[in-house]
């Protein structure tokens, strides 16, 4: 007589695995960063400008993190804000993006708490960006700029939107 066997249970079905997390891509200060809006892009940002811009339809999108408004006789780098949003454009453009639909969120531009005058360096890196969006038809669609602390800036480009902390002032 044979021996009795018995079956194994039926093994539970294996759950899918779950969609790799998008990456999250950490723009430093004086930094920019462009390429397909699958992931956000985060930086802290204070007296400088963050400028977000994507093309929706294109799904490219990108971030420049920039601490001075312009760069006048020194040598071209990203820190600068007309070097680092030219840069930005240009690439997204690489990417496939169309300037007719490009959207803008615009962040930071704060100032210590002890400047009271009007046209400090937060101010002026603000007027850079709105300027510079302004001449390249970029519609700015989300802003929270001046006052005298940081922010976090977390930009998720596929919804075209970014939650912003706070950090103090």
């Amino acid at each position: 007589m044979e021996p009795a066997t018995t079956p194994w249970p039926a093994p539970a079905a294996a759950a899918a695995p779950a969609a790799p997390k998008a990456p999250s891509v950490y723009v430093h200060p004086g930094r920019l960063m462009a390429g397909a809006s699958a992931g956000d892009f985060t930086t802290v940002v204070g007296s400088g400008a963050a400028v977000c811009v994507w093309d929706p339809h294109a799904g490219v999108a990108g971030m420049a993190h920039f601490l001075l408004p312009e760069r006048g006789n020194a040598p071209p780098a990203h820190r600068f804000g007309d070097v680092g949003m030219k840069q930005l454009l240009d690439d997204l453009k690489q990417l496939g993006a169309q300037a007719g639909r490009l959207r803008a969120a615009l962040f930071g531009g704060s100032a210590p708490p002890i400047a009271a005058e009007r046209g400090h360096l937060g101010e002026r890196n603000v007027a850079a960006a709105q300027s510079f969006l302004a001449a390249n038809g970029i519609a700015i669609v989300q802003k929270d700029v001046g006052g005298s602390g940081g922010r976090k800036v977390i930009f998720f480009p596929a919804p075209g939107r970014a939650e912003v902390v706070r950090l103090n002032g």
